[in-house]
């Protein structure tokens, strides 16, 4: 008669109890895992959502902005550039340059903006000058108009302004 190895005949496993905190265990790294990542995504402002129309003269002497509808801005809270030239070169205008009517902090629907440049002594060059730009736009030629919410980085508006007599 032959022998049964003993070896394999013995079938006892983990207890439940061991399983039961292994699972645990697993759950709370994964959970922790998790946690740090969400809590590492950092969450981005939302610029305001307005309408606005511009149009440039050389006779007003100003680039005139107005606020169709939408969420009221903060002067401190935007900055507003222009793109012109081939090739293209940007720059962002000083705020003393930049005046809201009639109340010079806020722009609420229904009142208007204003971007002052220079008019050099030709009828048909303008200059946007300050301590970040320096640029020259001439009569008929397009020119790009961001203003740029500072809180978040994104761009509330942008237009291609042709530059009328």
């Amino acid at each position: 008669m032959k022998k049964r190895c003993s070896f394999f005949s013995e079938k006892e496993a983990v207890s439940p109890v061991i399983g039961v905190m292994l699972m645990i265990v697993v759950t709370v790294i994964l959970a922790g895992a998790v946690s740090s990542y969400a809590n590492s995504m950092k969450t981005q402002d939302t610029a305001p959502q307005l309408i606005l129309q511009a149009k440039a003269s050389i006779q007003d002497g100003y680039v005139h902005i107005e606020h169709m509808g939408g969420d009221t801005i903060a002067k401190r809270d935007v900055q507003v550039g222009i793109e012109s030239g081939y090739p293209s070169q940007t720059g962002f205008v000083d705020n003393d340059k930049v005046s809201f009517v009639p109340n010079d902090n806020y722009l609420n629907p229904g009142d208007e903006a204003r971007v002052n440049f220079t008019h050099s002594g030709s009828d048909i060059f303008i200059t946007f000058d300050g301590s970040e730009i320096k640029q020259q736009v001439e009569l008929g030629e397009p020119f790009r108009l961001m203003i740029i919410d500072s809180n978040s980085g994104q761009t509330i508006y942008s237009a291609r302004i042709t530059l009328s007599p």
